[in-house]
């Protein structure tokens, strides 16, 4: 339904969008259940920031409302262009500032029907490795892999005792700038990522401080790995370390104990994808040579 139909308030904005400046409004009440909803399958997610919206638009996640507050109406307008089916409205900064109190002010908002949650097929279809976080709970580490994964082609990242009940989790899609959308990331118990691997024929390969090997030696894997990364407090769980292929450690100084479990992602991933530069340029030379 059209906003001005749904939606209709006090006065209007730039772009003929209504302007709220109630928190008793039926919009800004429609919000506020959405953000009081427990449900570990929500039909309707929040999004809190220009970048989640944007990156849901572009991976054709269905918006249904954009809300601004009027110094960023421009904005909203801009995002809106590509959600023209959305309503848009306007809102006051003292009613934005209700709708999250314990977060810093939001500028925009928006709320999006929650698309599917990835599939182990989602996973096997692409290319490139696969992520697999194993006690990783803190969102803002996890929507920094997934950020690292996407900008270095992984496949999709595996979530294993993450604490969250959904992907789609209001502060993981923050944390990973909206990407999330974009890249399959699986929530999951151990022994269905055991079944996954053993029908793809992927070897685990563990990141551990006191593995001998170092990281470089990831790339010496001619095919897809799934590559395997625990908390920093407690590594690996028992049930998965059982099943690692190989481990391999980050070299590091001498009274360093261990890195950010984003950042050694990002260095194995990163080893990674220099293997594949390195094979693809392998390949174009053999082919330049026999032409």
């Amino acid at each position: 339904m059209p906003a001005t139909a749904l939606l209709p308030g006090p006065g209007t904005a730039p772009g003929d969008a209504p302007f709220v400046d109630s928190a008793r409004h039926p919009a800004i009440r429609r919000v506020s259940d959405v953000i009081r909803s427990r449900s570990a399958t929500p039909r309707t997610l929040l999004l809190d920031d220009a970048h989640s919206i944007e990156r849901a638009i572009h991976a054709g996640v269905g918006v249904e409302a954009i809300y601004a507050t009027v110094k960023h109406a421009d904005e909203a307008q801009r995002l809106h262009e590509g959600a023209p089916l959305a309503d848009r409205v306007i809102v006051s900064k003292d009613v934005m500032r209700s709708l999250l109190p314990r977060d810093n002010a939001p500028r925009m908002l928006a709320l999006a029907r929650a698309p599917r949650a990835a599939r182990w097929g989602d996973i096997s279809a692409a290319a490139g490795d696969v992520l697999v976080l194993d006690g990783v709970r803190i969102t803002g580490n996890i929507g920094a892999i997934v950020r690292s994964a996407c900008a270095l082609g992984a496949a999709g990242v595996v979530l294993l005792d993450s604490g969250l009940r959904s992907a789609y989790d209001r502060r993981l899609v923050r944390a990973s700038r909206g990407l999330v959308f974009e890249l399959p990331t699986v929530l999951a118990e151990p022994h269905d990522l055991v079944s996954f691997l053993h029908a793809e024929g992927m070897p685990l390969a563990g990141l551990s401080a006191d593995a001998d090997a170092p990281l470089e030696h990831i790339r010496r894997h001619a095919g897809r790995i799934a590559i395997l990364i625990g908390s920093e407090r407690f590594g690996a769980s028992d049930a998965l370390d059982a099943v690692t292929a190989a481990r391999y450690a980050v070299p590091m100084a001498t009274g360093v104990e261990s890195l950010n479990v984003s950042v050694a992602a990002a260095l194995a991933l990163y080893e990674r994808s220099g293997a594949r530069r390195c094979a693809g340029s392998a390949t174009a030379r053999r082919r330049a040579a026999g032409a």
